[in-house]
């Protein structure tokens, strides 16, 4: 018995590995840039929890017993969210802080207010006072064509001190 001749397939393969192999390296290049966008968006939510509460505990009371000066906003990114910018370019990053009065709802920017722990209602309660420290970063993944995309993170603490 004769075995039935199979269709011819020359090139098929070097054909189809033409078309998938491109495809996947695509797929596989865009899974590895948006894991790294993943990672520095964790980076700066990070920055914001540790900068948030490095400003609540070093209010005015941190103040008035330590004899220390209150941070600024500048010494908060360099002391906190600089170390923490690992391969982050640290031109693309910006830092606010803001201290919240909790009496009036006032928002005040941290190097100009008066950063006290506790204030005082117009019925005569003590309420805590909180600090928001907002963290943005332009990162730009060189990816086709993909321009800078804005990470942002916000987190709002109660003063401790």
């Amino acid at each position: 018995m004769r075995k039935a001749a199979l269709p011819r397939r020359q090139g098929a393969l070097t054909l189809e590995a033409a078309l998938v192999i491109p495809l996947m390296m695509f797929v596989l290049l865009a899974m590895i840039i948006g894991g790294v966008g993943v990672l520095r968006f964790q980076q700066v939510a990070c920055q914001t929890r540790e900068a948030a509460r490095f400003a609540s505990v070093h209010g005015g009371d941190y103040q008035l017993f330590t004899g220390a000066v209150c941070p600024t906003e500048q010494a908060i990114l360099e002391q906190v969210v600089g170390p923490m910018a690992t391969g982050m370019d640290l031109g693309s990053l910006a830092l606010q802080v803001q201290w919240i009065d909790q009496a009036t709802g006032k928002v005040y920017p941290w190097d100009s207010a008066s950063r006290d722990v506790l204030s005082i209602t117009p019925r005569g309660e003590y309420v805590t006072n909180t600090v928001r420290v907002t963290v943005s970063y332009q990162w730009t993944p060189n990816f086709l064509g993909v321009g800078p995309l804005s990470l942002r993170s916000t987190s709002e603490v109660p003063m401790a001190y």
